[in-house]
């Protein structure tokens, strides 16, 4: 009996280190998830100020292209006063021309519009795609990081399992059975310490006959409160 019970003690150990890392190993894949749905929302964020910039580029090139055959229908017009007959038709191509000439106006105050917007996003995009740039360095590191962690915890799980293995093969079957059962019912903790009279899984009192039995042998007992297997431990050591 005198291995069994270090045994069972290490079995914890190895058992409710497994349980960590099956949780780091499933926080590490949701980090990622996030990481990359973050990045994901800021590569959106700049294409759609590229996007924006491409469309006022595009607005201005079709602006430039309508004042051009505004121009030329400007000219046109204007030659048509040389062959008027009439002074009825004179005072009418002068009133197209300053129809014309209106329009043609508006369509310049609109350029100048879109160029000064054109100049205002564009240096907003630089000063986007700059911090696009950082961020996306720091996020292909972050994530390599994850992924190597996740590397490293399947390689940690594995040795962890293979001990806990090693280990159950040295407890005898109807106490590994036991334990097992123990373990199942109180949320994976069959085995814990006890100190100054009290349990350190359901954290009751044990009587002090029980107690002062325990500081002394190296036989398997059990918590009479919640059944769990139960050890001495001084933790005054871990103080001083």
């Amino acid at each position: 009996m005198k291995e069994e019970l270090p045994t069972l003690i290490e079995l914890q150990r190895i058992d409710t280190e497994i349980v960590k890392i099956n949780q780091r190993k499933r926080d590490l894949p949701l980090a990622i998830s996030r990481l990359d749905e973050e990045f994901k929302a800021l590569t959106a964020e700049i294409d759609e100020a590229r996007s924006r910039q491409e469309d006022l580029v595009k607005r201005h090139r079709e602006k430039e292209n309508l004042l051009k055959r505004a121009v030329e229908t400007l000219k046109k017009t204007k030659d048509r006063l040389t062959e008027v007959k009439t002074n009825k038709e004179y005072q009418a191509v002068l009133k197209e021309i300053e129809t014309l000439e209106k329009r043609n106006g508006e369509i310049e105050e609109e350029i100048i519009v879109l160029l000064d917007e054109i100049d205002t996003g564009r240096g907003v995009l630089q000063e986007k795609e700059a911090r696009y740039a950082a961020r996306r360095s720091e996020y292909e590191g972050r994530r390599r990081e994850l992924e190597g962690q996740l590397e490293a915890i399947d390689r940690e799980l594995a040795q962890q399992v293979e001990k806990g293995e090693s280990l159950r093969k040295r407890v005898p079957e109807g106490l590994l059975r036991k334990y097992e059962q123990i373990k199942a019912i109180n949320n994976g903790l069959a085995v814990v310490s006890a100190w100054k009279e009290v349990c350190g899984g359901c954290h009751m009192n044990i009587p002090p006959q029980l107690y002062n039995e325990l500081m002394e042998t190296d036989e398997i007992v059990l918590c009479p409160n919640c059944n769990r297997i139960i050890f001495w431990y001084d933790q005054s050591r871990e103080s001083a």
